[in-house]
């Protein structure tokens, strides 16, 4: 299964479990949902991957901290801590975005909250919003080299080809959280010792903003800011 789609099950399954009422209202159910929906994702993944059964307990006190031990079986180094908890705040401050939109729209007919985070969740996991995170990871990982990545990305806009990460009605010159992540996935980078993925990222953007000073009128938010440089 899809990530996302284990998620919206898990939050419709919880929703007959535990179902809205005077005793468990949407504040409630929102609070539940944060703190169970790393739960579901990291069991399914563990036992998808290995087959193991884990235990969903941990010490850590942030949703982050606690997302992180269950990836690893162990409590995260703070530096993946640190950087996991800066993209859920930017990701949290990103305004009234197509998800928040039609988790309102569902709330608005006074459905359930629920309903209104399973239709956040199916429009979080298209292609154009949410899903545009995979496609861009997957044209970094395309490329070996920035060289190669430069190369290849001369020969899609040659051809006329979307190029992932680039184009948004709102952001038309560069996303607000494009210098905050790309510092920590430089970090990240630099910690690891694992670069490839970072410089060719760069290279990407160069060559969009280097498209950008040619033709100015060109529709595209620079540096594909958050998807582009985002945390691998």
């Amino acid at each position: 299964a899809h990530p996302m789609d284990v998620l919206r099950t898990g939050c419709s399954m919880l929703g007959n479990l535990e179902p809205e009422s005077e005793n468990n209202t949407a504040f409630q159910i929102a609070e539940r949902l944060l703190a169970a929906f790393p739960s579901m994702l990291m069991y399914w993944y563990r036992f998808h991957s290995t087959g193991e059964k884990i235990s969903l307990n941990t010490d850590t006190e942030t949703i982050a901290g606690h997302f992180l031990h269950l990836l690893f079986d162990a409590p995260p180094q703070d530096i993946y801590l640190d950087a996991l908890n800066v993209s859920l705040i930017l990701y949290a401050e990103h305004e009234f975005n197509a998800s928040t939109f039609a988790a309102r729209v569902t709330t608005a007919t006074l459905s359930d909250m629920y309903s209104a985070i399973i239709s956040a969740i199916g429009t979080l996991r298209g292609p154009l919003h949410g899903g545009a995170n995979e496609a861009a990871m997957a044209l970094i990982e395309s490329f070996k080299t920035p060289d190669d990545a430069e190369a290849g990305l001369k020969q899609k806009l040659a051809d006329k080809a979307l190029i992932m990460g680039f184009g948004h009605r709102v952001y038309k010159i560069s996303d607000p959280r494009s210098d905050i992540i790309k510092t920590w996935s430089k970090k990240l980078s630099d910690y690891t010792g694992e670069t490839a993925l970072y410089q060719v990222s760069e290279r990407i953007e160069q060559v969009m903003w280097d498209e950008k000073k040619l033709f100015p009128n060109l529709d595209f938010y620079g540096a594909s800011a958050y998807h582009m440089c985002g945390i691998p």
